[in-house]
């Protein structure tokens, strides 16, 4: 009975997409226009209004009026706070009065404490009560469950527009751009349509994985996702397998007459990074391609790979409950300074800890100003931190007025590889509980690090203290997989088929100020594990 109801899901899902995709193309999306951006940056304080009035104050189970009216927070008094002080400052002081949601909290992991208030999330009661039904992306169920989120025709266009304005940015309009991106990740088939939907669609759609299942259920929507916009005259790519190690085979294919202008890729960091040693490998440079990276921070080591071979790079922040928040900034000043997409978003920063012995960080919290928003959101965290600041950088985002950067992005809830995450909480459950329970000692005598090897690729570490004696390091990986298997099962299965994780026998790392935590970033200037 289970797998009937779960074909004729995605049977009622097919009917749909297919209809999505008639309704998007009978209406494409023009080129890239920079006043337009200009004019809805000018209008975002009074969309925030509309939204906070529309979306929150009218509903009566909205998540945030339990954080709004008993902190004296009604529509007349946000309004006046708007008036006077603008978007950010009074986002600011919202979150100064209570009125945010933490990651935590968001996923239903964690109650909320407010004063002598206690009360539960559920995630599925941020929906967007303005939305109309659209595509579904799925989270990755990183917080216990896999929980759906809409992309509207209008939430994908004014995407669609984002990323025009990007391309053009970096000299990319009218030039082909290739999606090398797993057909599983959420924003794949979004970057395919998003092109599409433009007049620009991909020439090649390069996907690493295959269901181990036998039948792909995902590529089965896509081609019925082809075949509707086939009768539109657009013939979207074939999803073309290339496993991790045959990267060799995109850069022949990149080499076989591209025009002279090059092309863009939207891929993850770490798939880029395969690439470009790709092409290293085989002596041959990639002078006219532009990666725009996605799911990952992308470092400096990583970076510097890819501008060894000539190629460029670009970063862009996202997230499934929103879309693409940031777009990398054309002359950036750091490997991902990005821009915000101001006319659909703002951000602000919160100082909150991270961990059990006190340390703290600038938590963003994000706030969606779009009635096609896919989720409501009012000062809401990601689980990410980040320098901010404005500056002129002459770039054509700047001209769309997108002014806030963001920079040295990075997760303080969760650890980031290939381009899947895998949430504290669950990581926490495997050091301090399923480690000690197996192998013997103590939370203390085990932590997983995160850092780049010299190639740069991200590498989890697990250490084990040397004091416990002979461990079985099969037995260790086995552990993770089966613990983390729950959060994420594809993830566990790329990062054992990339050799990600790793056992070292070694004492766990103290922070600079003496703490010892059970989750580790380490950077360049620490001390190196890559030997292990």
């Amino acid at each position: 009975m289970q797998r009937r109801m779960g074909i004729l899901r995605w049977l009622r899902q097919i009917r749909h997409g297919v209809s999505y995709v008639n309704a998007l193309l009978q209406d494409p999306v023009g080129p890239a226009n920079v006043a337009e951006a200009r004019a809805r940056v000018a209008r975002r304080a009074q969309v925030l209004l509309d939204m906070v009035e529309r979306a929150i104050f009218a509903i009566p189970d909205s998540p945030y009026r339990p954080l709004l009216e008993p902190a004296g927070y009604d529509l007349a008094r946000i309004r006046a706070m708007v008036d006077t002080g603008g978007v950010e400052a009074t986002l600011e002081a919202l979150h100064r009065g209570g009125v945010y949601v933490s990651i935590e909290e968001f996923k239903g992991m964690r109650e909320a404490l407010r004063g002598d208030r206690v009360f539960r999330f559920d995630e599925r009661a941020f929906r967007n009560p303005l939305g109309q039904e659209g595509l579904l992306a799925w989270s990755g169920g990183t917080g216990g469950r896999s929980i759906p989120t809409p992309i509207s025709l209008a939430n994908l266009r004014r995407g669609t527009e984002h990323l025009a304005l990007a391309l053009t940015a970096y000299g990319l309009e009218g030039r082909p751009v290739v999606v090398w991106m797993s057909h599983y990740h959420g924003a794949s088939l979004w970057a395919v349509l998003a092109l599409a939907a433009m007049g620009n669609t991909p020439p090649a759609w390069f996907t690493q994985w295959t269901s181990r299942s036998g039948l792909d259920l995902t590529a089965v929507y896509y081609r019925a996702i082809q075949m509707a916009a086939r009768r539109h005259g657009v013939a979207l790519p074939p999803l073309t397998q290339v496993p991790v190690g045959e990267e060799h085979r995109i850069v022949t294919w990149l080499g076989g007459g591209l025009p002279r202008g090059g092309c863009g890729i939207i891929t993850t960091p770490s798939s880029a990074l395969r690439l470009v040693l790709a092409a290293k490998e085989a002596g041959t440079d990639l002078p006219h391609v532009a990666f725009i990276t996605i799911g990952e921070p992308l470092t400096p080591a990583k970076l510097r790979a890819i501008h060894a071979v000539g190629a460029r790079a670009f970063s862009s922040l996202g997230f499934t409950e929103f879309g693409r928040a940031t777009y990398g900034c054309a002359h950036p000043q750091a490997p991902d300074d990005t821009h915000v997409c101001l006319d659909a978003i703002a951000v602000v920063t919160r100082r909150r800890p991270v961990d059990r012995l006190g340390a703290e960080v600038d938590a963003l919290l994000f706030t969606s100003l779009r009635p096609d928003a896919r989720r409501i959101l009012l000062n809401v965290e990601t689980g990410d931190y980040a320098g901010i600041h404005s500056r002129p950088c002459g770039c054509l985002l700047e001209q769309a007025g997108w002014m806030t950067h963001l920079f040295n992005v990075r997760s303080f809830e969760k650890l980031n590889a290939e381009g899947r995450l895998f949430f504290g909480s669950h990581l926490i459950t495997l050091v301090e509980e399923a480690l000690p329970q197996q192998f013997g000692g103590a939370p203390t005598d085990y932590q997983l690090v995160e850092q780049e090897d010299r190639n740069g690729f991200t590498r989890l570490t697990v250490l084990i203290h040397p004091r416990l004696g002979p461990v079985d390091e099969e037995a260790v990986l086995a552990c993770v997989e089966r613990t983390l298997r729950g959060a994420d099962d594809t993830a566990t299965s790329i990062w054992k088929e990339m050799g990600t994780v790793q056992v070292h026998r070694d004492a766990p790392r103290m922070t600079a100020a003496g703490k010892l935590v059970p989750l580790r970033h380490l950077g360049p200037q620490d001390t190196d594990l890559q030997g292990a």
